[in-house]
């Protein structure tokens, strides 16, 4: 899931955090920089020109990132260190939440900052959330798919072992069973967390810091998706 922050350091000067390079402060209005992944379907750069046709005095400028997401966070990471005070508003994942937040740099979003989360799905909210603060709005919410090809499966299969039971299918074609997003990054952690939980399985026990990998279902279905990497 994306989330639209506002970076503490550019906010510092009026709200009370010390060590920031900016001058600028919370009731400030002026030019705004947003950060975010690379733009590949022209979505973004619409969106900010239609704001600064309507805000001649608040014109945004995109700092676009590479489409990465391991190399959009240590872009942030390396700005955020280095107290830049030109990362105003920037798109994070739901991951970075906690940890931009613990080293102070993001804004909370309360008081003047404080927006209306009572049409959002809760999950969003909650992993938006830090210590009961919310540091972040959700933006785009990201659901998984599963792409299949009809005219070999004209029912698609509606659990995990149904799918690897029609392998042979795959296999009669020349062609692999199941493809994902296997490259050592955030995909890989998704395929693995929906091949446990639709197993039955979780990576970390409910309401806990627990890890329950070393359970059977997360186990086996661990064990299944390393195969496929390999």
């Amino acid at each position: 899931m994306t989330l639209i922050s506002v970076g503490a350091l550019a906010l510092s000067g009026c709200s009370g955090n010390s060590g920031s390079g900016s001058s600028g402060g919370a009731a400030d209005r002026g030019p705004i920089t947003y950060v975010q992944g690379k733009d590949n379907n022209n979505v973004v750069r619409p969106i900010l020109q239609k704001w600064n046709d309507a805000h001649p005095n608040e014109q945004v400028t995109f700092k676009e990132q590479s489409d990465n997401a391991d190399q959009q966070h240590d872009d942030l990471v390396q700005h955020f260190q280095a107290k830049d005070p030109n990362y105003d508003v920037a798109s994070i994942d739901l991951i970075w939440t906690a940890e931009f937040a613990a080293k102070g740099w993001l804004q909370p979003l309360k008081d003047q900052f404080a927006i209306d989360t009572s049409g959002l799905m809760k999950p969003t909210v909650e992993g938006a959330t830090y210590n009961n603060t919310l540091y972040a709005a959700p933006m785009v919410s990201d659901g998984g798919l599963l792409f299949y090809r009809k005219d070999l499966v004209p029912t698609p299969p509606g659990t995990w072992d149904e799918m690897m039971s029609e392998c042979n299918i795959a296999k009669q074609n020349n062609m692999d069973c199941y493809a994902g997003q296997f490259a050592q990054y955030e995909g890989l952690t998704v395929n693995v967390a929906e091949a446990i939980n639709t197993n039955g399985g979780t990576i970390i026990a409910p309401n806990s810091t627990t890890p329950t990998l070393d359970t059977p279902p997360g186990e086996s279905r661990s064990t299944e998706v390393g195969h496929r990497v390999q």
